[in-house]
């Protein structure tokens, strides 16, 4: 049975690397309390799955922002507003095939002398997904 992904789904944990170059999966919580990771906005992010076979990543607005600052990154950074809290800063296209939810990941090129796919699964249950480094719930 395919996972229904549409909707909003908010980041639950993030595949970070430590001292040692080990991959480990760290709840948001505890990045943020992390000071020594930087640009924590995006951990706060959330996927939107659209029926139109977009997946959209948007940051929230913080509080602090202004509308100015909020129109030039519409304007010259190619942010898109998404409602009137968030801000989307990255889509990828989205699709069903063969039972598998995946994601275009944006990879291209070659891997000895094999074109790769950038196509990567979404996988996971209904509950929670594992989308590239991040494990989203759904709202």
């Amino acid at each position: 049975m395919t996972i229904d992904v549409s909707g909003v789904w908010k980041i639950k944990e993030a595949c970070l690397l430590d001292s040692d170059l080990n991959e480990v999966w760290r709840t948001v919580e505890d990045i943020m309390a992390d000071d020594s990771i930087e640009d924590k906005a995006l951990y706060n992010s959330v996927a939107v799955f659209r029926d139109d076979g977009e997946l959209c990543m948007a940051m929230p607005i913080p509080d602090d922002m202004s509308e100015e600052e909020i129109k030039e990154l519409v304007e010259e950074e190619g942010f898109e507003r998404c409602g009137k809290d968030y801000l989307i800063y990255e889509k990828y296209p989205w699709k069903e095939e063969d039972g598998k939810i995946l994601y275009d990941s944006g990879a291209r090129g070659e891997v000895l002398g094999e074109e790769i796919s950038p196509w990567e699964e979404i996988t996971g249950t209904g509950g929670e997904i594992i989308f590239s480094s991040y494990k989203l719930v759904k709202l």
